[in-house]
């Protein structure tokens, strides 16, 4: 997995202990719990008239490495894909293709220690067969979905790898924690593999993988981190970095610190906490007496909120509290009650004349501004179709993505679809944002957009604070 501050790294560090590792029941119990909550999981597809073609906006470009990115992003829309040269009467063309259909999987984990964990994936998949198929299709076959459920685990992620090379197309909108498991197989077999987004470094540089989300193990976002140092130049110079005691998330811890004082933070406290860790008590006194002024920790929700919750009780907050996309969840809000508020009671009394915020940061458009992007309206009104009630989240956001993606890339190729038209195809793509929903990352390259947006927590709600619109792409890309 990317080892670099992504706006879902917190989330992915967690999960994944290190390659095809296990856990015991209490340590995946504490590790997977609570991240999404899943509704209903069938639904559809009907088919229709092919549907107008528009262009979509971008988000701020992303170049090769090493190029200086764009100062701010916006968003644009699109509810269309231009065609292939040639778009009907393909036949049977390759593993999942035949005249009439493409069959795509979805590998994630449903089932397992935490029911429902990633079955936005699934949703947002079905979601997108059941619009695609409303548009004709893609290149006059329709989409079927094939849901394979990963359980959690590094075994059976790999049965389901080979149950897809034989049966799919593609692997489309995928999200597992342990996604390892079948890295080695997709790569043998030659399938296309367009994940939602990966979290295991086997995964992530696959030959074969091309995820909507493209996070490297080799590459540090520092978009999030420049915002805060131009902001808050003093608060950076007594930093904390907390990190969950896992495999892959020490390796993180160890990243990210190296990075961040390659930019000029500077760290007066780091700790490794147990992923099961109940009482933030002692660390929030080592931080209170090391003065520390910016916190920052590589970690799931649950352990923020106990974070907050002890700085709370003790009465003390460092002046910025910077969480990755992982707080982007109303359990969050639900969970953290008045200690995750951007000014938390008794912040003001403390901290007199300084900053004392919270901080989330994105790399998507918010959930609160569908109405000003219509591809999350799209992504919204055929997810409720397909699973009346369910929740839309940041997981199914970059699966519905991978959706999108597949079905530019699968028409521009045209109906003479085969897996090496494919991949010669996506590898051409260096700027998708899935029509503005998310920031502009560069598919074909496998870099991810350094981009980032701010929000903080008010009236129980999440708000954009900076920009006013779009993201900030402030810098490049750090190699590590």
């Amino acid at each position: 997995m990317k080892r670099g501050a992504t706006c879902l790294l917190a989330t992915m560090l967690l999960v994944a202990t290190g390659c095809g590792a296990r856990l015991t029941q209490s340590q995946r119990d504490a590790a997977l719990g609570g991240l999404v909550q899943g509704g209903a999981t069938t639904g559809n597809t009907t088919a229709g008239t092919t549907g107008s073609t528009t262009t979509g906006g971008t988000t701020g470009t992303t170049g090769t490495t090493g190029s200086t990115i764009g100062t701010t992003g916006t968003t644009g829309s699109s509810t269309g894909v231009s065609s292939g040269p040639t778009c009907t009467g393909g036949g049977a063309t390759d593993i999942g293709v035949t005249t009439n259909q493409i069959t795509l999987a979805t590998v994630s984990d449903v089932s397992g220690v935490q029911p429902g964990l990633f079955r936005s994936t699934w949703q947002a998949m079905q979601a997108f067969a059941a619009y695609a198929n409303s548009q004709g299709g893609i290149c006059g076959r329709t989409v079927k979905n094939l849901l394979l459920d990963s359980q959690a685990d590094s075994t059976q992620n790999r049965a389901t790898a080979v149950q897809a090379c034989s049966q799919a197309f593609a692997q489309v909108g995928s999200m597992s924690a342990f996604d390892d498991g079948g890295a080695s197989v997709g790569q043998q077999c030659g399938i296309p593999d367009v994940s939602a987004i990966t979290i295991n470094a086997p995964r992530s540089l696959a030959s074969n993988t091309y995820p909507a989300y493209p996070q490297r193990p080799d590459f540090f976002n520092t978009s999030w981190a420049l915002q805060i140092k131009q902001r808050y130049p003093d608060a950076i110079k007594k930093s904390a970095l907390i990190y969950l005691n896992a495999g892959a998330t020490a390796a993180v811890g160890a990243q990210r610190t190296k990075a961040l004082t390659a930019l000029g933070y500077t760290f007066v406290y780091k700790a490794a906490a147990g992923i099961v860790e109940a009482n933030y008590g002692p660390y929030v006194q080592a931080m209170k007496q090391k003065g520390v002024e910016l916190i920052n920790m590589a970690s799931d929700y649950q352990s923020i909120v106990r974070m907050q919750k002890a700085m709370q009780q003790a009465n003390w907050f460092p002046e910025i509290r910077l969480w990755d996309s992982v707080a982007y969840s109303p359990n969050y809000l639900l969970q953290g009650g008045t200690a995750v508020d951007t000014q938390p009671p008794g912040c003001n009394d403390v901290l007199k004349n300084v900053p004392c915020i919270a901080y989330v940061f994105l790399d998507t458009s918010l959930f609160a501004e569908a109405s000003s992007s219509p591809e999350m309206q799209l992504y919204e009104q055929w997810l409720q179709r397909v699973a009346p009630g369910a929740q839309p989240d940041y997981f199914g956001i970059y699966a519905w993505s991978a959706g999108r993606l597949f079905q530019k890339v699968a028409t521009t190729v045209g109906a003479k679809l085969t897996r090496q038209a494919f991949f010669a195809a996506i590898k051409q793509i260096h700027s998708w944002n899935d029509f503005g929903m998310h920031a502009a990352h560069d598919t074909g390259s496998k870099h991810e957009a350094n981009c980032s947006l701010y929000v903080q927590i008010k009236n129980d709600q999440f708000v954009r604070d900076f920009p006013s619109t779009g993201w900030t792409c402030t810098g490049q890309l750090m190699p590590t």
